[in-house]
């Protein structure tokens, strides 16, 4: 079997040395030993793959606005959530109000959900920490 191969290289480099006045690489660059097809890197895509129809789009357009439309609500429970707990159970509506708040964030209500977040830790960390001073104090 080493016969053949060695025939068959051996017919290569002929034909590369035939051909190397022809050819359009310079001198320089030495590309005989590169054995890779490049057909599939220039070849012109099928549009009739790639086809997308209306409907389709139509219907991505819509779950995305079912997205964006459950986090902007879900973004103003959680602040209503978040006001609520500076005057009645601060700890179980602050903490509700920060987990809500940090799910309307992740579902693109960021100012929302960040807002309360914040607006929930701050009424927790008052709580269980400055008016337990304030009792001990008074």
């Amino acid at each position: 079997m080493g016969d053949y191969e060695d025939d068959y290289k051996r017919l290569l480099d002929e034909r590369d040395r035939k051909n190397r006045s022809h050819s359009f690489v310079r001198e320089d660059e030495d590309f005989r030993n590169m054995n890779e097809e490049m057909g599939s890197d220039f070849a012109v895509s099928n549009p009739a793959l790639h086809r997308e129809s209306r409907e389709d789009r139509h219907v991505e357009r819509a779950e995305q606005t079912d997205t964006e439309t459950g986090g902007y609500a879900l973004g103003w429970v959680s602040l209503v959530f978040a006001i609520a707990s500076w005057f009645i159970w601060p700890v179980l509506l602050g903490a509700t109000a920060a987990v809500l708040g940090f799910i309307a964030y992740r579902q693109g209500a960021r100012g929302l959900g960040g807002w309360s977040m914040a607006i929930g830790i701050v009424a927790v960390a008052l709580n269980l920490l400055i008016v337990p001073f304030y009792y001990a104090i008074t």
